[in-house]
């Protein structure tokens, strides 16, 4: 199929760059498909990791230098943004990850990533494939990931440092009483996170609930009339973009302004918080709930 703007021989040339990479990946990079719960050789691993928090885990378990390739969106640690990328979250390249020599290559349980997965089994790459929608879910993502490439010590600890500081906010809060949370994830239309997901998890880590009820959807839309049904005490919204939380807080100031006669609003409960952080599973867990629990504070 011909790219728009495209002609005839820039197709057949780049059918042949593509056939090229393939059969250099096929020599040099992707070996026999191994068992992925089979560590590595050591110093032998060239990794592709295709979602965010799974890039924050391989950092974290201190393969900053065997990561080579990882999606425009994977932006923490800083160093991640120094790394080659293999394309989005939702539509990877199959071509840039081959480019890689990857001898492992890390994906998400979603229906996009795992089609790219197929392609490369096909052709002798050894792939992962983690489902992480919940914080017990991390955790296993960060064990079968620690088997894979030799680092299961390493992931232990951090399963113990993550597991500790959950217990240790979960004691400072236990006295409280718990607050009422609204988690705004989209304005236009109104889009809220609803309890069938792990940031209703992460809000009763921390001593909430979600004020919004039971809802055939995941992420529902709902009305004015149901935020003021729901009647709030806190209301949450990730930023969108990064660096855009002060711009996006006075923003919110202006559409919440609407709903003043709810609890959350009347006392100044509205709060813009980072996005990225809070809207991954990863290693910074401990960090998404001590961020959380600072919006519930009675302070």
């Amino acid at each position: 199929m011909l790219n728009v703007g495209e002609t005839t021989g820039d197709a057949f040339k780049r059918s042949v760059w593509v056939l090229a990479v393939m059969s250099i990946v096929l020599l040099f990079g992707c070996r026999e498909q191994t068992n992925p719960t089979e560590p590595v050789a050591d110093g032998a691993m060239r990794i592709v990791s295709m979602a965010p928090n799974l890039t924050e885990i391989l950092f974290a378990l201190g393969l900053d230098d065997e990561v080579v390739g990882v999606t425009r969106h994977c932006n923490y640690p800083p160093q991640a943004l120094t790394k080659p990328k293999i394309g989005t979250f939702w539509q990877p390249d199959v071509e840039a990850v081959l480019a890689g020599r990857p001898t492992l290559v890390i994906a998400e349980d979603f229906a996009q990533q795992r089609q790219l997965t197929e392609q490369l089994e096909r052709l002798g790459c050894a792939t992962l494939t983690v489902k992480i929608e919940t914080i017990a879910q991390l955790y296993d993502g960060i064990l079968s990931i620690g088997q894979a490439v030799g680092r299961i010590e390493q992931a232990q600890t951090l399963i113990s440092r993550l597991k500790a500081a959950q217990d240790v906010l979960q004691t400072s809060i236990a006295d409280q009483p718990p607050l009422k949370v609204l988690w705004v994830i989209q304005r236009q239309p109104l889009r809220v996170a609803g309890t069938k997901t792990f940031i209703n998890e992460m809000i009763e880590a921390v001593g909430g609930v979600n004020a919004i009820g039971p809802t055939v959807n995941v992420y529902p839309p709902i009305s004015a009339e149901d935020v003021i049904a729901a009647w709030p005490d806190v209301i949450i919204e990730p930023a969108n973009m990064p660096n855009s939380r002060e711009a996006q807080t006075r923003s919110a100031g202006e559409f919440y302004a609407a709903f003043r006669s709810v609890p959350a609003v009347r006392n100044k409960r509205v709060y813009v918080i980072d996005g990225d952080l809070v809207s991954r599973l990863s290693p910074r867990l401990d960090q998404s709930l001590a961020e959380i629990a600072r919006c519930l504070r009675q302070d």
